[in-house]
């Protein structure tokens, strides 16, 4: 292995006080007889009871949650009160693959998109959920965000880099991300950082650059991310290594080569898999 690409959010750190933080935003730019509606919408999907959960995709146009196979194709539609879709129903609506988005259809891939999709749901637009992600970024790099470091992610990140080369690839605007970085002591680990990525829409694109700039084959790359659809899909299709980070728990030991519950797991699987002793 010569690189590996991180994720940020969920991958370096694993705060998530952030969200609802996110979702009150959201909520705020709705009209006030649907805010109610909304929170408890939240609640209910983090609580695991609601039919949108980590892992479907958002049909915003047709207001409809999906289910995919490991494919694309989709094998079950449930309607926003939880009505499930026949067979047949699923098929005549949907028979080619879905390619996801990020206007339309919604990858709800971590908690990042659970607000985005409940507020497209009630009636807010692709730029105004924008805007309250934008605000959310901001609080994020005010001192009033704090941050939990996890132990020796930093120190391993350091000393992998004496011997890899190590990309970060984020969906999120530079001044935050960067800011974020600097919180948990990550500011200089990384010889490529890309932002704004547009996953999973353009990660393939991403990857094959970093093969061309640093010159490796797609086997000698790792992609350590948990979102599953931007972050691992996308990699396993073109060779890849990958660490999929599942805390929700949706995925299977096919999902990736190593699938771990944490952040801390990975920290300690390449310490002992990647330690100076080991190059």
């Amino acid at each position: 292995m010569k690189v590996i690409v991180f994720d940020l959010d969920g991958t370096l750190y694993e705060d998530t006080h952030h969200f609802d933080y996110y979702a009150k935003r959201i909520e705020e730019k709705l009209r006030e007889e649907k805010r109610t509606f909304f929170r408890k919408d939240y609640e209910a999907v983090l609580f695991g009871t609601h039919p949108l959960k980590i892992g479907s995709v958002y049909d915003a146009e047709e207001d409809l949650i999906l289910l995919l196979d490991g494919d694309g194709f989709v094998h079950s539609v449930y309607e926003w009160n939880g009505n499930k879709w026949s067979d047949d129903d699923v098929q005549t609506k949907y028979p080619e693959r879905i390619a996801v988005d990020l206007d339309n259809m919604l990858s709800i891939g971590d908690l990042w998109w659970v607000p985005s999709a409940l507020g497209r749901h009630y009636g807010l637009t692709n730029k105004e959920t924008y805007a309250a992600f934008l605000e959310t970024r901001t609080f994020m790099m005010s001192p009033h965000f704090t941050m939990e470091r996890t132990a020796g992610l930093a120190e391993l990140l350091t000393q992998l880099r004496q011997h890899l080369f190590l990309v970060l690839m984020t969906n999120s605007p530079r001044p935050d991300s960067e800011a974020i970085l600097e919180k948990l002591g990550l500011s200089n680990v990384f010889h490529k950082k890309i932002f704004q990525a547009k996953k999973p829409v353009d990660t393939a694109k991403h990857l094959k650059t970093i093969c061309l700039e640093v010159g490796v084959r797609y086997e000698e790359i790792m992609s350590i991310g948990d979102n599953w659809r931007n972050d691992i899909f996308p990699a396993k299709q073109l060779g890849c290594q990958t660490i999929y980070i599942d805390p929700h728990q949706i995925g299977t030991n096919e999902s990736a080569d190593v699938v771990v519950r944490n952040v801390g797991e990975w920290v300690n699987l390449l310490r002992n898999k990647y330690g100076v002793s080991k190059f």
